[in-house]
């Protein structure tokens, strides 16, 4: 993968075929959402699908569960404040770290709290795991906001975070970002 320098996004505008998006040649996740736009920053590749109501990752992880599956999930944002695992999960390995709640190696997606204005940093490590502020609380913010202000602070955290994936589901956008580029292929062509 290529770090590029400067911001590049392609928007696409989804059709309905069927029971799928259709975004120009390629399709989208069916997540409901109507736009797709993608990108790549500062080494990452980037997805934003945007719509006019809250999104959430049931549909993104269930389709493409290696996302997390096998990796450490640090959550910045869980139902737009802070997520306190249960004493249950607790036992099961979720630890508070630089103030986020951080899970143990995820085995199963049913593990993680999907309920929407969420954010995700995922890291192969748990060593590696920074404090992450979260954006997805702040109305219309996208990381492919190449102008805007909150854009730009999210750019700086994940380059200093230098998480695998970074997802968020808030309103009226969810993103999905990743060094993954196959990943990122597999998604945008599903």
């Amino acid at each position: 993968m290529t770090a590029l320098g400067q911001l590049q996004t392609v928007d696409r505008a989804c059709q309905t075929n069927d029971d799928s998006k259709r975004c120009g040649t390629s399709s989208s996740v069916n997540v409901g959402l109507n736009i797709m736009h993608t990108g790549s920053q500062a080494g990452y590749w980037v997805v934003e699908w945007t719509e006019d109501w809250d999104s959430s990752f049931n549909d993104l992880i269930g389709r493409f569960p290696e996302i997390v599956v096998g990796r450490y999930v640090a959550i910045a944002s869980c139902d737009s404040g802070p997520y306190r695992p249960t004493d249950a999960e607790i036992t099961a390995g979720w630890h508070d770290q630089h103030g986020m709640a951080v899970s143990p190696r995820i085995s199963e997606i049913s593990q993680l709290p999907m309920p929407g204005f969420d954010e995700w940093y995922v890291y192969d490590d748990s060593g590696a795991i920074d404090h992450c502020r979260a954006f997805v609380n702040h109305f219309g913010f996208a990381p492919l906001g190449a102008s805007n202000t909150l854009a730009n602070a999210f750019w700086s955290q994940v380059e200093i975070c230098q998480p695998l994936h970074v997802l968020g589901a808030g309103t009226p956008t969810m993103f999905f970002v990743t060094r993954d580029e196959a990943l990122f292929r597999k998604v945008t062509n599903a």
